[in-house]
């Protein structure tokens, strides 16, 4: 195929709550390397020069699946990307109600006509194909990556941010959402089993008071765990403001992902960069995303606190070999590469 091969990617992520969470930096950051690609041309759906664009392949990079996100009627060949089934391994925590039981049916059918799937890691392929029942040829995994701004921040810029957000001397961090895979309640519980010295940040824009489920499980461990004093929660640092999210990362004693699932989990690999320890349940992709360079524990409260102890007790040389090791493993992955992956995927579709 000598001429461009277009392509059409819906970039309505970037114009709604989306734009903060994990679908947001895949959209921005994915689009953003395809349009460097010599062979590939890119448009986006919100930009007004796609009014009359004839693409060979269109990108939905996101799929809900109880709204309804992907067209069904194609007008041309589709690509989809599904981030992970969370909701579907996780029934009871996350009920679609009527509409949304419809606009699962809806998606369903949708999906039958889409030329090839996406996914961020094995893990999440098994699921879409144990779970929805799709032929593991049409499920290609293209890894993601951490966003590329954040790295470890000099110790001005660490000290000038913890004093600016009022955040402790030494804490364990948590940067993301608040749902139920997420295991917030067992991450809070877990400072019960760490010296009292040792705080927690937890960071994300839904750390903030709301009339939800999530919120009110939050609030309720804290008290029954007595460590309202110990919790720190930051939740207004805008997307784009990389210096502030790196210093808040660099500034951790370690980071935790007590998840209970994952599709990817991008801020291990942020963490990594920013040269701060992780600790992470070991389940789903976090596997995939951490290898050899994270300590792994178990979902309950006292297994989370016993990693975080053991990085605690870490002599300066130790932390230092180690999160240089973590740091080099960040490379494998990378934006770049994710684009070249899934452009090879396009140009698959439109050979079809």
């Amino acid at each position: 195929m000598t001429d461009k091969l277009k392509v059409l990617i819906d970039t309505t992520p970037l114009t709604n709550a989306n734009q903060a969470r994990g679908v947001g930096t895949y959209t921005r950051l994915l689009a953003q390397e395809l349009e460097k690609i010599p062979n590939i041309k890119l448009e986006r759906l919100t930009h007004k020069t796609a009014q009359g664009f004839k693409p060979d392949v269109v990108h939905y990079p996101y799929f809900d699946l109880f709204f309804p996100t992907l067209a069904l009627r194609k007008k041309a060949k589709t690509v989809v990307t599904i981030h992970d089934l969370i909701p579907l391994k996780f029934p009871d925590h996350y009920k679609p109600g009527v509409k949304g039981e419809l606009n699962w049916k809806r998606q369903q059918l949708s999906l039958k006509t889409v030329k090839k799937i996406i996914t961020d890691s094995h893990a999440s392929k098994k699921d879409i194909v144990e779970l929805l029942k799709i032929p593991s040829e049409k499920v290609e995994v293209v890894y993601l990556a951490g966003n590329p701004e954040i790295e470890k921040a000099s110790d001005p810029t660490i000290k000038k941010v913890r004093q600016h957000y009022k955040l402790p001397d030494e804490y364990i961090l948590y940067v993301g959402d608040i749902n139920y895979n997420k295991n917030l309640v067992q991450l809070i519980k877990s400072l019960k089993f760490i010296p009292e010295k040792c705080h927690l940040v937890l960071f994300g824009k839904n750390f903030r008071e709301q009339n939800i489920v999530e919120w009110d499980w939050i609030k309720t461990q804290i008290s029954l765990s007595d460590v309202a004093q110990r919790v720190h929660f930051v939740n207004d640092v805008t997307v784009g403001d990389s210096l502030t999210i790196s210093a808040i990362y660099s500034g951790a004693m370690c980071y935790v992902q007590p998840s209970l699932s994952e599709g990817f989990g991008l801020p291990v690999l942020e963490a990594m960069q920013a040269k701060v320890p992780v600790v992470s349940t070991k389940n789903s992709s976090l596997v995939e995303v951490g290898g050899k360079n994270v300590i792994y524990v178990g979902e309950l409260a006292e297994e989370i606190a016993e990693g975080v102890k053991h990085v605690m007790f870490w002599s300066d040389d130790e932390r230092r070999e180690r999160v240089e090791e973590a740091f080099s493993w960040t490379n494998s992955f990378s934006w770049e590469k994710a684009a070249r992956e899934t452009a090879r995927v396009y140009q698959e579709v439109a050979q079809t």
